[in-house]
């Protein structure tokens, strides 16, 4: 790997874990009793979750919202697990990225209920990355220039890593097409095995 790279800069859904939401929504509609199409209506056709991505809602926030739109009466350890099982961690892919040695970070449009339990849902990925940027705390969501310019200051301030220092792992290729454009390196992610060898030939 090319000493130009210094940090790996990886999307979470479909990425670095398998990301099925009908799994979510059958369990929400187990607990809350509504059909699956309408929770994902309600709780995701209707920009709710796109809202919480971008930071408007506090956990309790959002508990009080799922509640008031589905009759969800859960607390929000709960709701979190039952949002956060549409997640499965690829090991395939966290072992190669941990295999090249470099700083691992987080860049995601995941909100609170992903965000604020991380380390308690998924310990054995969450150790590997200290650097994590949500669009919840951002302020913004990818591909926005705001979210990308967030993160480049932060890891310079940190480790002093340029963006030219950066590499982006991410399936969207709006996103993967934003870091080429302010000068970061990119992978557009199709699977662990197109992954080792982009981080081999970087």
């Amino acid at each position: 790997m090319s000493d130009a790279v210094r940090v790996l800069v990886v999307d979470i859904g479909s990425v670095l874990f398998a990301f099925d939401p009908g799994r979510r929504l059958e369990l929400l509609a187990r607990r809350t009793g509504l059909a699956a199409e309408e929770l994902d209506r309600r709780l995701f056709g209707s920009g709710f979750e796109t809202r919480c991505e971008a930071g408007e809602f506090t956990v309790e926030e959002i508990r009080g919202e799922v509640a008031a739109r589905t009759g969800f009466d859960g607390d929000a350890d709960e709701l979190s697990r039952l949002w956060t099982s549409a997640f499965g961690l690829d090991a395939a892919v966290l072992k190669a990225l941990e295999d090249t040695g470099l700083p691992l970070a987080v860049f995601s449009n995941n909100g609170p209920l992903f965000a604020e339990y991380f380390d308690v849902r998924f310990p054995e990925a969450a150790r590997w990355f200290r650097h994590r940027f949500f669009a919840r705390r951002l302020k913004a969501r990818k591909p926005e220039d705001a979210a990308f310019a967030a993160v480049e200051r932060a890891l310079e301030a940190a480790i002093d890593a340029a963006p030219e220092a950066l590499l982006l792992i991410d399936d969207n290729p709006q996103n993967t097409a934003k870091a080429e454009a302010r000068g970061w390196r990119s992978h557009t992610f199709t699977g662990a095995d197109g992954l080792r060898k982009a981080l081999v030939a970087t």
